[in-house]
């Protein structure tokens, strides 16, 4: 898929199943991928680097994906930056701005909701 391309994506998922899983597709799809099992190290990453998207599990071990995105956000490390939580519960509300997406995952709905989360990229011919 050409708009993946030159799109830096972090995945945060503890799972390492869901996470090499998601990381092939979303690479399938020209996205360049890094990844991480906790919020913590996934914080880290973003203290790093700029990414064009983060998609995070809610659920992780030691603090959630909410708790690193209101961090990040604090911290001014996502400006720019589209945001999408998976969660498997059916009761989690994410921060403001935070695309939500239902587990057991959907790959179309999936693809679409990572399309639909970068519009400033689309919007430029990126």
């Amino acid at each position: 898929m050409a708009s993946g391309r030159n799109v830096k994506i972090l995945l945060v998922e503890d799972n390492e199943d869901i996470r090499e899983g998601l990381t092939d597709l979303l690479e399938s799809e020209g996205y360049s991928v890094s990844s991480s099992g906790s919020a913590e190290e996934g914080l880290a990453h973003l203290r790093a680097e700029f990414f064009h998207l983060v998609i995070t599990d809610y659920m992780l071990p030691g603090q959630n994906g909410g708790w690193m995105l209101e961090q990040a956000e604090r911290e001014h490390r996502l400006h720019g930056t589209g945001t999408v939580m998976i969660t498997a519960h059916p009761r989690v509300q994410p921060p403001a701005g935070v695309r939500l997406v239902h587990k057991p995952l959907d790959i179309d709905d999936f693809l679409r909701v990572v399309c639909e989360s970068l519009p400033k990229l689309r919007a430029v011919g990126g």
